[in-house]
C-alpha cells in the first residue's frame, strides 16, 4: 500500500523511501539511463551523425531496451515525487499554483511513461506530441512548484533559477532551431513535416540536439533542487514538534 503522508517519506507497504532518496531516485534514474543509452548507441556504432536528439539512442538494440527501462522508471519517480511534495507542502505553500504544478507534474509524467515507449522510429507523430509535453510541461511544473513555496532554502532556490534559466534558454533554441529547419524543408521540398528526414534537418539539429542535452540536465538540476527545500520542511517539522 503507497502512503503518501508518512513522515520522512513514502510508505510502501512496510518499507519507507526516504525524501532525500527519492529525490536523488528522481535525477539519478533518468540521468544514468540516458547517458548508458547514448553511450552504448554511440559504442556500437549506430548513431546515424553527431550530435544527434536524445530519443535517436532508443535504437535498434540493447540501447532500446536501456532507454525504455530507464524513462518508465523514470516516469514512476517523477510522479511521486510530485504527490510527495503536494502532500508536504500543501499546509505553508500557495495553495493554488501548487495544485496547477501537481497537476502538470502528473501530466509530464505519464506522458514520460508514454514516450518510452513511443519512439520516433515507430511512432512519430506521438513521439513529438509526448516530447512536447514533457519537456513544456516538466518545465512549467518546476516554474510552479517553485514559486508556490512562500519560503524555499536558499541554495535550493539559487539552484532552481540557475537551472530553470539555462532550461528556458535551451527549449527556446531547440524550438525554433528545429522550426527553422522543417519550414525550410517543408517549403523546399514540398513535403509533410514527418516526412522530411533527419539528415536533410542535420544543419538544424547540429544547434537543437546539443540545446536538448542542456534542457535534459537543467530540468534535472530543478528535480535536485528541491532536496534542499525538503531537508528544510523536515527540519522544521521536527523542531516544531519537540517545541510542542
Amino acid at each position: 500500500m503507497l502512503d503518501l503522508k508518512r513522515g520522512g517519506g513514502i510508505g510502501i507497504g512496510s518499507y519507507v523511501l526516504r525524501d532525500r532518496q527519492l529525490v536523488k531516485l528522481a535525477w539519478m534514474v533518468p540521468l544514468c539511463s540516458v547517458i548508458a543509452a547514448v553511450g552504448i548507441h554511440v559504442a556500437l556504432g549506430n548513431a546515424r551523425d553527431v550530435p544527434f536528439f536524445i530519443s535517436e539512442a532508443d535504437y535498434p538494440g540493447p540501447e532500446r531496451f536501456v532507454f525504455t527501462i530507464g524513462l518508465l522508471t523514470s516516469a514512476g519517480f517523477h510522479f511521486l515525487i510530485t504527490l510527495r511534495l503536494y502532500n508536504l507542502f500543501k499546509g505553508v505553500a500557495r495553495r493554488k499554483i501548487l495544485q496547477i504544478a501537481t497537476i502538470l507534474g502528473i501530466a509530464s509524467s505519464t506522458h514520460l511513461s508514454v514516450l518510452a515507449f513511443a519512439n520516433m522510429y515507430d511512432h512519430l507523430t506521438l513521439h513529438v506530441y509526448t516530447s512536447l509535453v514533457v519537456f513544456h510541461g516538466g518545465f512549467t511544473w518546476a516554474i510552479l512548484a517553485h514559486f508556490s513555496l512562500p519560503h524555499p532554502h536558499k541554495t535550493g532556490r539559487m539552484v532552481r533559477l540557475v537551472s530553470l534559466f539555462i532550461a528556458f534558454v535551451s527549449l527556446t533554441t531547440m524550438t525554433v532551431a528545429m522550426s527553422q529547419g522543417i519550414e525550410q524543408q517543408r517549403r523546399a521540398n514540398d513535403i509533410r513535416p514527418e516526412m522530411i528526414p533527419l539528415d536533410d534537418l542535420q544543419p538544424w539539429i547540429d544547434v537543437a540536439a546539443p540545446a536538448e542535452f542542456i534542457l535534459f540536465f537543467s530540468l534535472l538540476g530543478c528535480l535536485a533542487s528541491f532536496s534542499w527545500d525538503i531537508i528544510k520542511h523536515t527540519n522544521q517539522t521536527k523542531d516544531s514538534t519537540i517545541e510542542t
